[in-house]
């Protein structure tokens, strides 16, 4: 995407999100800068957003995406900029275009979205997201979003302490129960647990509700239907404890 390299998606940039930093102000040559978060409508309704951008000069120049519960804008920035700690950034495919701008440090960015579709016209509401002021390419969404009902397991380690006696192995239910997945950027886990999560490339993070922090990776199963899978390198605390299950969870289509 240009001389800078830049590309939409980034699932390097979601490893970062159990950082936690030190807050400062943005410079006008900042370099790579990524945003990512989630917004909400005059009537209610949930969505996303997430932005990949070069900040030079004050001026940010890359692609970004914003998702509504009805349309979704994905384009080039057309206009962008920092001033007075604020960022300002328009998004545009066509005739369809986006608005993200806020208060902002290289922490996070809070403030509001407009977008407007040919046919529907304009939406207006707060957003709320994170900043991340390194960016590396990620892959593509090769792999559709799994929006059927997912059954969350992983395999579970039982030692033995008796010498000569294996390790033994079987399938434990997740912490999870199951998944479920919306285009929208909702999902729900078992009975009673909601909240929103963010696409980026092949990558998902939970982004509120219980499992707020948590990080899929979309791929395919062994049959080659699109799962989600919570990889244990990715989904620890700071203090390494985990945060879905205890090792790595398959969430899968039930058969």
């Amino acid at each position: 995407m240009g001389k800078f390299g830049l590309r939409y998606h980034l699932a390097a940039f979601l490893t970062l999100f159990p950082l936690v930093g030190q807050s400062a102000p943005l410079t006008p040559n900042e370099g790579a800068i990524s945003f990512i978060g989630t917004l909400t409508d005059g009537d209610g309704k949930p969505g996303s957003f997430a932005i990949e951008a070069e900040l030079k000069d004050g001026d940010f120049i890359g692609r970004g995406r914003i998702v509504t519960s009805d349309h979704t804008v994905r384009g080039d920035i057309t206009q962008g900029f920092l001033e007075n700690g604020r960022c300002s950034i328009r998004i545009e495919s066509g005739r369809a275009h986006g608005d993200i701008s806020g208060k902002c440090d290289s922490d996070k960015i809070d403030g509001q979205f407009e977008t407007f579709y040919p046919g529907s016209g304009s939406k207006l509401g707060a957003v709320s997201g994170m900043v991340r002021t390194t960016a590396e390419p990620a892959a593509d969404e090769d792999v559709p979003l799994p929006t059927v009902k997912l059954t969350c397991v992983f395999q579970d380690r039982k030692v033995s302490f008796k010498w000569g006696e294996p390790i033994q192995y079987s399938l434990a239910f997740s912490n999870l129960g199951s998944l479920t997945l919306t285009p929208e950027g909702l999902y729900k886990a078992g009975t009673s647990t909601e909240g929103q999560f963010v696409r980026i490339g092949d990558k998902i993070r939970l982004v509120s509700g219980t499992w707020s922090g948590a990080i899929g990776s979309i791929e395919r199963d062994r049959s080659g239907e699109p799962a989600v899978i919570f990889y244990i390198e990715k989904n620890r605390g700071p203090d390494g404890t985990h945060l879905v299950d205890p090792y790595t969870t398959h969430c899968t289509q039930a058969r």
